[in-house]
């Protein structure tokens, strides 16, 4: 086995860790605190929304990037017909 092919094994692993680790996490609820009756509705609902929106994005970039590796390793390029 060559070199590039161990490291491709290994980036393909690391990413199928990441990526049903994503999914797992997906499952759950974003904010399991909802019922907080110190602070006002107005600020925890902006700061959830936000927070919320930047672990979903992160979660899709690494299904994304998954589908990006299995792609590449099956067809030989990301885009089929352009890269």
């Amino acid at each position: 086995m060559s070199p590039l092919t161990g490291f491709i094994i290994v980036v393909i692993a690391i990413t199928l860790q990441f990526t049903l680790y994503t999914i797992k996490r997906l499952q759950e609820p974003l904010e399991p605190n909802l019922f907080d009756t110190q602070k006002s509705p107005k600020m925890n609902n902006r700061k959830s929304y936000w927070k919320n929106a930047e672990i979903t994005n992160g979660r899709l970039a690494m299904v994304g990037l998954l589908a990006l590796v299995i792609n590449y390793s099956f067809f030989g390029w990301i885009i089929p017909g352009f890269i």
